[in-house]
């Protein structure tokens, strides 16, 4: 049994206009108990923020959350994957990038994938793998 995404990837993703305030977008996620969501422009993904970066953010000297909007802090490295990509390959893509989130698209966002996401997943599918054989 080859894992893919579709076993892994957190599902009905959230999203954010770019247009939106660093605060907007950290109360939306607080209230929705999510610590990801995909910024869009144009019903396109823009690239992810996480509340890491938020925090980060928000401490940096100067930066006022109410007036910057979401899209300054967004990481717009963004690689795509479907839910039929093998974790493998998604192992090889967070080890060879930046990225730390993967939208997860099959002909619309359908969800996502971190790398907490990746390394849960994992010994949980083997066992059941090994299960199967």
């Amino acid at each position: 049994m080859i894992l893919q995404v579709r076993h892994a990837m957190k599902g009905h993703p959230y999203t954010v206009p770019h247009e939106a305030t660093v605060n907007e977008t950290a109360r939306m996620m607080i209230t929705a108990g999510i610590d990801t969501i995909i910024v869009t422009k144009n019903k396109e993904i823009l690239g992810s923020v996480t509340v890491n970066e938020i925090l980060r953010c928000t401490y940096t000297p100067g930066f006022n959350p109410a007036k910057v909007s979401i899209e300054s802090i967004t990481d717009k490295d963004i690689i795509l994957v479907r839910p039929t990509t093998a974790l493998s390959d998604v192992r090889t893509i967070f080890t060879e990038s930046d990225v730390d989130t993967l939208p997860v698209v099959d002909r619309k966002l359908v969800g996502y994938i971190t790398l907490r996401d990746l390394l849960t997943v994992q010994p949980e599918q083997r066992a059941r793998a090994q299960e199967v054989r």
